[in-house]
């Protein structure tokens, strides 16, 4: 009995210490992580820093087109009944301050970058 659980502990290292260094080759053939949203390839700060200034400007569009809609479904007829548009238009207020708060996030990276 005690043999045989030798023999299993025994095989048990084996398989382990031959598995252990293919996991670990594997982790050298990864490339390496990097801070920033690009390509794997390095570019400059000042260039990212351009790419997330351009992506701030695009979500401000985006946050004031919802605010356009939210007061297009303010000022819009109700349909029959009781039914109405407020709850979109809080929709589109909500989206607006998410596309709002990214931007900041994007010009706070870009202002990070080019210090």
């Amino acid at each position: 009995m005690h043999r045989r659980l030798n023999v299993l502990v025994g095989l048990s290292a084996a398989a382990f210490c031959a598995i252990a260094p293919l996991s670990f080759a594997q982790d050298q053939n990864k490339p390496p992580m990097h801070m920033h949203k690009s390509e794997m390839d390095h570019r400059s700060d000042q260039d990212v820093a351009t790419e997330f200034k351009s992506e701030a400007n695009q979500l401000r569009e985006k946050a004031a087109s919802h605010r356009k809609l939210a007061e297009a479904y303010r000022t819009r007829t109700p349909p029959k009944g009781n039914a109405g548009y407020a709850n979109v238009a809080k929709h589109c207020d909500k989206l607006a301050q998410y596309y709002e708060n990214a931007a900041k996030e994007a010009d706070g990276v870009a202002t990070e970058l080019n210090k």
